[in-house]
């Protein structure tokens, strides 16, 4: 019976570590490029932040929200560039150490692998979430609206759905109250496209 098993894992293991996918995200990294730079991103994926500026860190904000620690060091050269992978679920804030968090700064927010796994589409849906953050609802709001049967779902950073609904009109709401605070993911979709952005819940 162990044979078997022992057969059964080796024989399986490349099914498994090749069903699991990371992406790299890439994101340039100057003087001034302001201090909303954030991504979503799953467990495993990596960032590569690249200078096109001149003397720079990356790093975790030590007064901030970090659930990594990160740090590029010093880097003079414009085209120098910071990998770093991330593989624990939360939010990260970081900035640049020698211009601050005004000019340079973003979160990274990472989820379970696979809540952001979507087939490629050939064109995205354009909305807003308004306000954001908020306490009490959360509004989705389209620059305009020519299809049926939209689908929006809402994702905790754990990866669990917390809402699932459809929308048919410009815009939409969701009563979110007695949701607990923290960063979620909102997913908008038809058999077309799809667009994922995120909220905080105050």
């Amino acid at each position: 019976m162990m044979k078997k098993l022992l057969f059964y894992l080796f024989t399986s293991l490349p099914f498994i570590i090749s069903a699991q996918t990371t992406e790299t995200h890439n994101l340039d990294w100057f003087a001034g490029v302001g201090n909303s730079l954030d991504l979503t991103i799953e467990t495993g994926d990596t960032v590569i932040w690249t200078w096109t500026s001149p003397n720079h860190t990356v790093e975790n904000d030590p007064s901030g929200s970090s659930v990594e620690t990160f740090n590029s060091g010093f880097l003079g050269p414009t085209g120098s560039t910071f990998p770093y992978t991330f593989t624990t679920i939360g939010n990260n804030d970081y900035l640049c150490g020698v211009h601050g968090a005004a000019s340079m700064s973003g979160t990274i927010t990472v989820v379970v692998e696979g809540s952001l796994s979507t087939p490629e589409f050939s064109e995205n849906i354009n909305f807003e979430i308004t306000p954001n953050p908020s306490k009490d609802f959360l509004n989705i709001k389209f620059s305009s609206f020519n299809r049926n049967n939209i689908n929006v779902e809402v994702f905790n950073v754990l990866g669990k759905r917390i809402h699932k609904g459809y929308i048919n009109q410009l815009s939409f709401s969701v009563d979110v109250s007695s949701w607990n605070n923290g960063v979620y993911l909102v997913k908008v979709y038809d058999e077309k496209s799809i667009q994922t952005k995120r909220f905080i819940k105050q």
